[in-house]
């Protein structure tokens, strides 16, 4: 942790500058939570995205629980989020590590002393590799941890880390591709050529194998369910393959990495049993958008929602709230909301109507109410039979987290009366 750099941050001074925080107003960020906002009332700069402080709490809390439930390690993907504020509470609750797409990602999360973290792809820039040296060079309790796929880029990296002053290796994960999808080996005989050159390199070592199964399949029927479990089983028997060749030097553990957010219950039953193997191996899942969760995507797929059995104790709950203003009400049953596709995630499906917030503080339910199209500045909502006017305040629900905080640099917490209870900053 860097107390230093974590304090700094919640001195920064907000302005109008930053889309949400009130016309006028200068605040630091650790003061955001005692002016008494309440975004229902109007009281934030309308467009703004909102995160419930305790169902934020409770994903957290919720998702801790089922990894000690299997044993599995935790790194959360933080590109979701890109908040130091929020990665603390993650490791805070017993994460292992944190999850980068990037390493520009990495360097954030480096800033603010998290102290492991997996960038979950390849690194083939030289300014990151060179990076990633000083940054482990400079302290010996800092691990940072990336994807090889291809025998080429281990021996460039391993050329552009001999020319650091880096006295240990980097651990690296052999990714496991889709085929037809983006990064990682197709196939064993491709596997063992990258195992093996990195065995043959001065300044990486294997530690494990890993893989995304949500590019398999979108979809929840028994058949995609068994196409997951199927590419599963062949990461399952990669690392099988490689450990008996000997390309898992010393007597370490060895990681299988896997787990977005909407299979993670068939990783932990594909992965998380190696009883039958002679060496220790442990799973470490990497989801990163149940801190929020969402009303759209993972609501119908996560195993703690949508596929959540009936026998399942914990669950999942949506954090995420879009704000926005009802500029206009042009046609009958249609009102023009001030958020659009700058404002809201709008890549997997569009927002959806929770409620209005009438002026005069009452509040009507939005069932059967549809956000029908976005632009740049605005959304169309149809209401049929809803009284709207101008002024009025509506909160939508968002699917897909990760095109949700990226078009936010400030997010206010708030608690079931939409009073503001505090905030967090992004860095995307």
């Amino acid at each position: 942790m860097n107390p230093a750099a974590l304090d700094a941050l919640l001195d920064t001074q907000l302005d109008s500058t930053t889309k949400g925080v009130p016309l006028g107003t200068t605040v630091a960020l650790r003061d955001v939570g005692s002016r008494g906002w309440n975004v229902a009332r109007g009281d934030l700069a309308l467009p703004v995205t909102t995160l419930r402080a305790d169902a934020v709490a409770h994903n957290i809390a919720t998702m801790a629980q089922y990894c000690q439930r299997y044993g599995a390690l935790f790194a959360p993907h933080g590109k979701t989020t890109m908040s130091p504020q929020l990665f603390w509470r993650q490791l805070d609750a017993g994460a292992w590590a944190i999850t980068a797409a990037t390493p520009t990602q990495a360097s954030v999360m480096r800033r603010f002393g998290v102290p492991r973290i997996i960038v979950a792809n390849e690194i083939t820039d030289a300014g990151a590799l060179r990076w990633v040296a000083r940054e482990m060079a400079g302290d010996d309790s800092f691990d940072l941890h990336f994807l090889v796929d291809n025998p080429e880029s281990v021996a460039w990296a391993d050329s552009v880390l001999a020319d650091q002053d880096l006295r240990r290796t980097v651990g690296v994960f052999l990714e496991v591709g889709v085929s037809g999808g983006r990064t990682g080996v197709r196939n064993s005989m491709q596997a063992k050529a990258v195992a093996h050159a990195v065995a043959e390199s001065e300044h990486l070592r294997l530690i494990g194998v890993e893989s995304y199964e949500g590019l398999v399949t979108s979809g929840a029927r028994t058949e995609d369910l068994a196409d997951i479990d199927g590419h599963l089983r062949t990461l399952r028997e990669v690392l099988i393959s490689l450990d008996d060749a000997g390309y898992f030097p010393g007597s370490d553990e060895i990681y299988v990495s896997a787990g977005g957010s909407s299979y993670f219950d068939r990783v932990v039953a594909m992965l998380g049993d190696w009883s039958d193997h002679p060496r220790g191996v442990r799973l470490i899942l990497r989801s990163g958008c149940y801190l929020s969760h969402d009303l759209g995507k993972y609501h119908a797929l996560s195993p703690l929602d949508g596929r959540r059995p009936a026998d399942e104790e914990l669950s999942l709950v949506n954090a995420l709230e879009a704000w926005a203003t009802v500029l206009s009400v042009p046609e009958p049953d249609v009102a023009i909301l001030s958020s659009g596709k700058r404002d809201v995630a709008h890549d997997l499906s569009l927002p959806v109507p929770l409620r209005l917030h009438h002026r005069d503080g009452s509040v009507t339910a939005l069932d059967g109410a549809q956000i029908y199209k976005l632009m740049d500045q605005h959304s169309f909502l149809r209401a049929p039979g809803v009284t709207i006017h101008p002024g009025d305040i509506v909160a939508m629900g968002l699917s897909h987290p990760c095109t949700a905080f990226d078009k936010c640099r400030f997010i206010p917490l708030i608690d079931d009366g939409a009073r503001v209870v505090d905030a967090v900053l992004t860095f995307f």
